[in-house]
């Protein structure tokens, strides 16, 4: 049997902004819903796991903010996660200018195009795997 959690939005709204300097992000989708209902009009949303390499230092030490169940409302950010539903991605933020006069730059995810920071990243996906794994097999049997 596997556990899951059952994805809630604990985690808050993701606010491109509080982490537009970021290196790099692990962003594993839970769930997609497009024109979600919300006080402001619907919106496509995305339920994720949004994990955040805020600079160097924390990824040398493997040590990111961890944000579970996080909910991205901003258009172009949510579709894009649509396809990763069940999955992750590693990717960074950017800002387009806008496409008409007067309407604001809009967020975008780009890859993280440096390999060392892509197979660091692997090696923190896989260490917190072998955790899981570790943990499922130190636990009592009841047999």
């Amino acid at each position: 049997m596997q556990i899951v959690d059952i994805p809630t939005a604990g985690g808050g709204w993701f606010k491109p902004g509080d982490v537009k300097d970021a290196l790099a992000f692990l962003v594993e989708v839970n769930s997609y819903e497009p024109q979600r209902p919300t006080p402001n009009g619907p919106k496509d949303s995305a339920l994720c796991d949004v994990t955040v390499w805020k600079d160097r230092e924390s990824l040398d030490n493997l040590a990111p903010e961890i944000n579970k169940g996080m909910r991205i409302e901003q258009t172009l950010l949510a579709r894009d996660l649509q396809a990763v539903v069940g999955n992750g991605t590693i990717v960074r933020l950017e800002q387009v200018p806008p496409k008409r006069p007067g309407q604001h730059p809009a967020w975008v995810w780009r890859p993280v195009s440096d390999a060392a920071t892509r197979n660091r990243i692997m090696e923190y996906v896989k260490a917190r795997e072998e955790a899981v794994e570790a943990a499922v097999a130190a636990a009592p049997s009841f047999d």
